[in-house]
């Protein structure tokens, strides 16, 4: 009989012993699987990252900005068409160069998207190669009301003054990719070599009655 009871208790015991420790085995088990899956979750979020929403966390996109730093420029002398057309730049501040324009023909909401303008610093300028230089235009020059006529119309005079001397000593390269005269795009880019005495002491009469895309002029 004792020998009954001291096996029943030593079964007892066993018992009792293994669910203790699988009581307090089973949490160390649940977090060690939970941590694998927060890990396994962590690296599948990880390798669905691209580039784009990662720099879109602050909703600001590469077309937003473009009438900065103190609103936009019009400048004429840059079609060969229609050198009194007045384009409208939307500049943006970049990280490589001073200045991105965006150039439209008109500051209407249906203002059509007819080249791009870089500007550079002075020392950029100088850096450039001497095939390359011919495309950029000294601003310090440009800006005269008898070339360029820049102009600021979101500014007050007295500011406007001071953006031009700010700009003043830069250098710009216009690229034309749409003669707003053609009902279409039809000649290739063009670099607008806008100080070329062909610009600045000849008027271009436009041909457009009898011959499409007729920005396609050669400097001679």
């Amino acid at each position: 009989m004792s020998r009954l009871i001291a096996t029943t208790t030593l079964s007892i015991i066993i018992i009792v012993g293994l669910g203790a420790a699988t009581i307090n085995t089973t949490p160390a088990v649940v977090k060690s699987a939970l941590a694998q899956q927060m890990q396994m979750q962590n690296t599948n979020s990880n390798n669905n990252t691209t580039p784009s929403s990662t720099s879109n966390t602050t909703g600001a996109k590469p077309v937003d900005g473009y009438d900065k730093p103190e609103g936009h420029v019009t400048a004429i002398r840059h079609v060969f068409d229609d050198s009194s057309l007045r384009v409208q730049h939307y500049c943006k501040p970049n990280d490589k160069i001073l200045l991105v324009c965006q150039l439209y023909d008109t500051n209407s909401p249906n203002g059509t998207l007819i080249g791009i303008e870089y500007i550079i610093s002075a020392d950029q300028y100088n850096s450039l190669p001497n095939r390359e230089k011919p495309g950029w235009h000294y601003h310090k020059i440009e800006f005269a009301t008898n070339r360029a006529d820049a102009r600021f119309p979101d500014l007050s005079i007295q500011k406007a003054g001071e953006s031009l001397q700010k700009l003043s000593d830069t250098y710009g390269k216009v690229i034309i990719t749409w003669n707003p005269n053609d009902k279409t795009p039809i000649f290739p880019p063009q670099v607008i070599q806008v100080q070329h005495p062909f610009m600045v002491n000849t008027t271009v009469s436009p041909e457009t009655e009898t011959q499409a895309g007729t920005f396609n002029q050669t400097l001679e």
